[in-house]
């Protein structure tokens, strides 16, 4: 009996990677199920307003590109800032 309690550890770490091996290919093969079967229904309204959503952010975005644009162009006309490349952008003058 004597040479089981030595065995001991290993056996519950053995038993515990078996478990979670067995739970990992669990979880992947309901995202294989989920992938094949798909994860809802399509709703063709649904779409429609989530491809109306995506263009008015496209839209806001390139007035937003915009205004950033000309708000440092503004900023270099008035020699806010310099012009000189760095990792960080454009930097403030301190004098």
């Amino acid at each position: 009996m004597s040479t089981l309690i030595p065995l001991a550890p290993f056996v519950l770490t053995a038993f515990l990677a078996l478990l979670t091996v067995l739970l990992i290919v669990g979880v992947l093969l309901l995202m294989v199920l989920r992938i094949v079967f798909g994860g809802r229904k399509r709703n063709p309204q649904l779409d429609a307003e989530e491809a109306r959503l995506m263009q008015d952010l496209h839209h806001s975005f390139q007035k937003l590109e915009e205004r950033v644009e000309s708000l440092e162009t503004i900023l270099l006309e008035t020699g806010a800032i310099r012009r000189e490349p760095t990792a960080a952008g454009p930097q403030r003058q301190t004098e």
